[in-house]
C-alpha cells in the first residue's frame, strides 16, 4: 500500500463525512488516470447514466479534454467511485463504495497486492479463471465479467465498413499484408522491443507495418520507431480496431497479445527469459498460442509461415480465450454494468 493512503486517510475521511452530512459530495464518479481508463469504461458507460469524470492530475485532465471529455481533478469526495485500475487509496474513506475494472486482458503480470485489491468492493476481471487465481493470492474482490474493451469487436461497432474506413485513414496499402508489432515495457525484463525497434525498415517494402508499445517505453526505442519511414506508430491506447486490421501480430509478453488472441490473429512472439515478473502459466500459454522465435533472423520466415497457415494455432488460441475471457460475446460491458447497479442503482437508465 502506498504511504499516502495512511497519511491522508483520517483527514480525508473526516472531510468526506462533513461533506456527506452537508450534502456536498459529488455523486458516483469515474476516476481516470489517463485516457485509456475512459476508453476501457466506455462499453460499460453506455449501459449506465453518464458519470462525471475525475482526473488524476492536470496532465490527465488535458489528455481527456483533447478527446472531448471534461473532468475535475483530485482531490475528490464522491458518494461512490469506479476506476479502471486499483487506486482505491486515492479515496481512502472506507464508507465510499469502490469498483475497479481490469485495464488489461487477463493478468499477464503478477497481481498487485491483495491489500490494494481488497480496498475495492468489486474488481472486475476478465474471466472466472482470473478470479480463481486472484483468490489464491488473497484477493477477495474479484468478479468475472469478460473484457469490456473488446466489446466493439464483437457487437458490430467495428464492422466491415468501419474497418475499411480505418484502413483508408491509415493509408495502408491494399496490396500488402499488415503486421502489428507490440511490446511490453523495455525495463520489465520481459520485452523484445530492443530486437526490432530500429530494424522495421526491413519490413516496410513487403508489408504494412503498425506498431504499439507500452506507454513507458524508453524514448530511444520510440524515436527509432517513429522515425522509420513507412511505419504507422499508434500513439493512443485503444488498439482493438488496429489489431483487427492486422494479418499477423508480433510481440513478447505484452497483455495486448491477449487481445490479439481474442481476435483470432496469428501471433509470432520472441522468446524472452523468465524473470520476477513472469507468470508461469501465462508464459506457457503464450508459447502455446504463438509461433515462438529466438531472434530477428527467424522473423521473416515466421511471418510467412503465419500468413501461409493462419489456422495453425487456432485451437490453442480458442483454449487460451476460454481461460482469459470465459466468453467473447460483446456483452462484457453489459455484465459489468449490471453488477455496478447492485451498488449504485441510481445509475440505471430511465
Amino acid at each position: 500500500m502506498v504511504l499516502s493512503y495512511y497519511v491522508i486517510k483520517y483527514p480525508y475521511t473526516l472531510l468526506w463525512r462533513i461533506k456527506r452530512l452537508l450534502g456536498n459530495t459529488e455523486g458516483v464518479v469515474l476516476y481516470c488516470a489517463n485516457t485509456l481508463d475512459y476508453q476501457i469504461f466506455a462499453p460499460i458507460q453506455k449501459h449506465l447514466k453518464p458519470l462525471p469524470v475525475v482526473a488524476k492530475d492536470r496532465k490527465a485532465q488535458e489528455a481527456l479534454r483533447a478527446i472531448g471529455v471534461e473532468s475535475t481533478r483530485l482531490p475528490s469526495f464522491p458518494d461512490g467511485v469506479i476506476m479502471c485500475r486499483q487506486a482505491a487509496y486515492r479515496f481512502p474513506a472506507k464508507a465510499i463504495p469502490k469498483i475497479g475494472v481490469s485495464h488489461g486482458a487477463y493478468n499477464f503480470k503478477p497481481f498487485a497486492s491483495a491489500e490494494s485489491h481488497n480496498l475495492l468492493d468489486r474488481y472486475f476481471m476478465t474471466s472466472s479463471t482470473d478470479v480463481s487465481n486472484a483468490r489464491k493470492a488473497g484477493i477477495r474482490s474479484g468478479f468475472a465479467t469478460g473484457y469490456p474493451k473488446l466489446d466493439p469487436a464483437f457487437d458490430g461497432t467495428y464492422n466491415v465498413q468501419y474497418l475499411s474506413d480505418l484502413h483508408d485513414q491509415l493509408k495502408l496499402d491494399k496490396d500488402k499484408k499488415t503486421l502489428l508489432f507490440t511490446a511490453t515495457w523495455d525495463k520489465s525484463g520481459q520485452s523484445a522491443v530492443a530486437l526490432w525497434a530500429d530494424k522495421l525498415a526491413a519490413f516496410t517494402q513487403d508489408y504494412n507495418v503498425m506498431v504499439t508499445v507500452h506507454p513507458w517505453t524508453s524514448e530511444r526505442f520510440t524515436s527509432a520507431i517513429e522515425n522509420t519511414p513507412g511505419v504507422y506508430f499508434i500513439r493512443h491506447f485503444d488498439v482493438i480496431s488496429h489489431i483487427m486490421l492486422a494479418d499477423v501480430c508480433i510481440g513478447d509478453t505484452s497483455s495486448i497479445l491477449g487481445e490479439c488472441c481474442a481476435l483470432d490473429k496469428p501471433i509470432v512472439t520472441f522468446k524472452v527469459p523468465e524473470g520476477k515478473r513472469t507468470v508461469p502459466h501465462v508464459y506457457e500459454m503464450i508459447r502455446d498460442f504463438s509461433l515462438q522465435i529466438e531472434d530477428m533472423g527467424q522473423l521473416k520466415a515466421a511471418i510467412e509461415e503465419s500468413l501461409d497457415n493462419p489456422m495453425a494455432k487456432k485451437s490453442q488460441r480458442a483454449e487460451a480465450n476460454r481461460i482469459m475471457f470465459d466468453t467473447l460475446d460483446g456483452r462484457a460491458g453489459e455484465r459489468a454494468a449490471a453488477e455496478i447497479l447492485n451498488f449504485f442503482p441510481q445509475l440505471a437508465l430511465d
